[in-house]
């Protein structure tokens, strides 16, 4: 699967990413961080349709 990213989402990803390797936590940081991960999952979810609850509620 391709993911194509804007240049702001990159930065937004890029961002997120360092904080998690500096910190250990995996979390978004203002609006755009935020918008990109809700995107992520939305293309996520269309592609790996249907999702099996058995997994979703493993990682809850």
């Amino acid at each position: 699967m391709k993911i194509k990213l804007t240049q702001e989402e990159a930065l937004a990803l890029y961002r997120i990413l360092c904080r998690w390797e500096a910190t250990g936590e995996f979390a978004a940081s203002g609006e755009a961080e935020t918008r990109l991960l809700w995107d992520l999952q939305c293309v996520l979810e269309k592609e790996l349709e249907p999702v099996n609850e058995d997994i979703t509620k493993r990682l809850v």
